[in-house]
């Protein structure tokens, strides 16, 4: 019997494999009948056409400038359309340390002050979008919204289509939209009413954690159901880890991406990794970015970290299982806890089912570390401590045996609750529902 897929129009997002809401997404959405799949998003580059062919990316079109800052006619937004596959060309980027610094980050910084980023630009539908749209027919419009400008064109899109929005939330930004700025009053009661607007007018409310699921229930009164990055136990399970034995160097990974909420910790990390070594420990730390930052080039002078060029996806089984211990953490900062409380890293899922040892270094506030304490998936650090961080290094580098019994226990839990397979069909029977 042939399966009824609904179809659906995502906007905002597209299918990828280097950042959360693109891998989260493709792992949901991989097995849906393809022609039954549209994407609508800007600044589209290198998108998965394994999982969806149809990807309309906005242009200048679509995306208006607000006055004054359409009167600046230099770099004009990418031409609206359809996208090529064979357009597309490989994004990577090999890391050789620089010491470059960004002063569009100046201009970003007075846009937030000012709260004028929120005003900046508007997304419009244009007829050449909306004879698309109407020729693919969505039966849903599926959304992680995690801007002011996307909630409205959500609203928008939904007013003219008439059909049922799913909104699914990565990370708790409408909490942390307009922490700072003179116009942060006003901007969190305009945010706040769109936001609660279009909320009530969902069909389908989904978080990304069982934390977040509950906050949002009692904070905006809807129930949200929780779906996390699933995960394919064939695919990383070529490569997890059977042996925990040490080699010469004891290799410490983290993998992912580095900026709001994930930054500042490495530097606490070194230090620590830099006493264990003149303990006499074999230590190395690796860093996998997924994107560019600048703390990669202070990162990079230490001799004992080394910043590796970026991977396909289809490699990162062999290079997760290779390391001794995988290592997830946070920044403490208020700011960034805030940031981060409900989240739960894409990369999660993916470092338990790889057998190898978790070290969680966050907030007792964040989800995170509250999940991994109550299923018992990592060794959790949950307080900003060097000396903490230090000993549990230290034990997992001298104990095997914890190592093993730690990589075993996260690898059970995620076959357990993130084999695709069971939370694909329950993401189908969401967006079905009449």
């Amino acid at each position: 019997m042939t399966e009824i897929y609904p179809r659906v129009l995502i906007v905002g997002q597209y299918f990828n494999t280097n950042s959360g809401g693109g891998i989260t997404m493709s792992n949901l959405f991989d097995g849906w009948d393809k022609e039954k799949i549209a994407v609508a998003a800007e600044n589209i580059n290198n998108p998965n056409f394994d999982i969806c062919n149809k990807y309309y990316e906005f242009g200048s079109s679509e995306n208006k400038s607000q006055f004054p800052f359409n009167l600046n006619k230099l770099g004009l937004h990418r031409k609206s359309g359809l996208l090529n596959k064979n357009e597309q060309t490989v994004a990577s980027f090999a890391f050789h340390g620089s010491k470059k610094k960004s002063y569009k980050s100046f201009y970003e910084n007075f846009l937030s002050y000012t709260g004028l980023r929120h005003y900046r630009h508007r997304y419009e539908i244009s007829n050449q979008f909306l004879n698309w749209i109407e020729q693919f027919s969505p039966d849903i419009i599926y959304s992680q919204l995690s801007s002011f400008d996307l909630i409205l064109f959500i609203r928008d899109l939904h007013e003219k289509l008439q059909i049922p929005i799913a909104i699914h939330i990565m990370d708790d930004w409408p909490k942390t939209i307009c922490e700072k700025g003179i116009f942060k009053s006003y901007w969190n009661k305009v945010i706040e009413r769109e936001f609660r607007n279009l909320l009530s007018t969902a069909k389908v409310l989904m978080g990304i954690s069982e934390s977040m699921n509950k906050e949002y229930q009692k904070r905006y009164g809807h129930n949200f159901v929780p779906f996390h990055n699933p995960i394919n136990i064939q695919f990383w399970s070529t490569s997890s880890k059977k042996n925990y034995e040490l080699k010469d160097k004891f290799v410490i990974l983290y993998a992912g991406r580095i900026g709001t909420g994930v930054q500042n910790c490495f530097f606490e990390i070194a230090e620590v990794v830099s006493s264990l070594i003149l303990k006499g420990l074999e230590i190395e730390l690796h860093i996998q970015p997924t994107n560019f930052n600048p703390i990669l080039n202070d990162l990079v002078k230490f001799n004992f970290i080394k910043i590796n060029n970026t991977a396909d996806y289809k490699e990162l089984p062999k290079i997760f299982a290779e390391a001794d211990l995988l290592l997830l953490p946070n920044d403490f900062e208020n700011t960034s806890i805030s940031f981060l409380r409900y989240s739960m890293p894409t990369k999660a899922s993916e470092y338990m089912v790889s057998g190898v040892p978790i070290l969680v270094y966050s907030s007792i506030e964040t989800a995170v570390t509250q999940h991994a304490m109550k299923y018992n998936w990592a060794y959790v650090v949950s307080e900003k401590n060097k000396e903490k961080l230090e000993l549990a290094i230290f034990k997992i580098y001298k104990c095997e045996e914890l190592r093993k019994r730690l990589g075993n226990a996260a690898r059970e839990y995620a076959i357990n609750n993130y084999d695709s397979k069971k939370i694909k069909d329950q993401f189908k029977m969401l967006l079905s529902k009449k």
